[in-house]
């Protein structure tokens, strides 16, 4: 782990203590890089996390049944406008039942209010094991280097709040 990331980490757990690590102990080891992440985008690209480097992210998991997620996208729209430097990327996954078909997803997408520009698909039935996932919406914070920075689990104002502060640190923005 490099310096910098030691000085973020150390620096979020000052700031933000509720928030570098999800309160459920879910997601990802802070500190540690990320699991691999496979998908296809919307538009039927090929996504991987692994190529995905040199710009902060924000990786939010979602499933289109899920209600939370629902009311969390527009939030997440607004903080991928807000923080241009940021790369947010919204990934679907069901805990529950099998994948959903790409349709129904962009379907979901259409009838929000906002949503997040970059929508990948995973058709992996380990992906929440890979990533520590007992429940959803679940986002993590990585750094260029696919670092994980913070976990947060669930959806409520004050995560999204939480969130906004992290990412004006992370960014000095």
């Amino acid at each position: 782990m490099s310096y910098k990331n030691i000085i973020l980490i150390v620096g979020l757990i000052i700031f933000v203590p509720s928030l570098y690590a999800s309160d459920d102990g879910s997601g990802p080891t802070v500190g540690e890089p990320t699991p691999t992440l496979y998908g296809r985008t919307l538009g039927n690209e090929l996504y991987s996390l692994k190529k995905d480097l040199g710009r902060i992210k924000v990786i939010n998991f979602f499933w289109i049944e899920c209600i939370p997620c629902r009311e969390e996208m527009p939030e997440l729209a607004r903080l991928e406008r807000e923080f241009t430097g940021v790369k947010f990327i919204s990934v679907h996954t069901s805990l529950f039942k099998p994948t959903e078909e790409p349709e129904s997803v962009a379907n979901f997408i259409k009838s929000l209010k906002a949503a997040p520009s970059n929508i990948v698909l995973t058709t992996s039935k380990e992906l929440g094991n890979l990533f520590n996932l007992t429940g959803l919406p679940h986002t993590i914070v990585l750094d260029e280097n696919n670092i994980v920075l913070m976990n947060v689990a669930g959806y409520n104002i004050k995560n999204i709040q939480n969130l906004e502060i992290s990412l004006k640190h992370i960014t000095k923005n």
